[in-house]
């Protein structure tokens, strides 16, 4: 699909599910209605954000303890764990690693969303401060910015350590 297709496609969605009424039907409140609904729109963005790092934190946290876990499994003091944590710790990393990665891959495609309706009620705003940032980071970084590319990159880095943990430590 190309990109007119997209921007159509884009546009008819915004018109067919978001603007639901016009300022006639709706009546006299429509516009201060209006921006309210922006402004909860935004506070969606932030709060979906905020989860996404408090999600970063607690997976980071987990991969902390497991990394400790394999450090005191390999030193030559034997913290009475059995020798079957060299190969069950990594294993369950790697699998804690792509849940990670899922996990911010579902949290960057939500935010995708709220952006893209901001988007659409910024049409009809004097101001699109949320288009505008996109159009400047299209403009720097390509067709398709990516404001997450470092997120994702984290849970693989793990990945590989601990496939490499499993590997090589013995």
């Amino acid at each position: 699909m190309n990109m007119k297709n997209n921007s159509e496609l884009r546009k008819n969605i915004c018109d067919t599910n978001l603007f639901r009424k016009t300022k006639r039907e709706y009546g006299t409140t429509y516009r201060d209605h209006f921006l309210e609904q922006y402004k909860v729109a935004i506070q969606g963005v932030d709060y979906t954000s905020k989860w996404k790092h408090i999600v970063n934190n607690y997976y980071l946290t987990i991969n902390t303890v497991l990394l400790a876990a394999v450090g005191f499994s390999a030193s030559q003091y034997k913290f009475a764990l059995p020798d079957a944590t060299h190969q069950l710790i990594p294993v369950i990393g790697a699998f804690i690693a792509v849940a990670w990665g899922v996990t911010l891959r579902n949290y960057n495609n939500v935010l995708a969303s709220k952006f893209s309706i901001l988007h659409c009620i910024e049409e009809h705003l004097p101001l699109a401060p949320y288009k505008t940032e996109w159009e400047l980071m299209k403009s720097v970084y390509g067709k398709h910015p990516r404001r997450a590319f470092v997120d994702g990159l984290v849970p693989m880095m793990f990945f590989v350590f601990y496939i490499l943990i499993y590997f090589f430590v013995n």
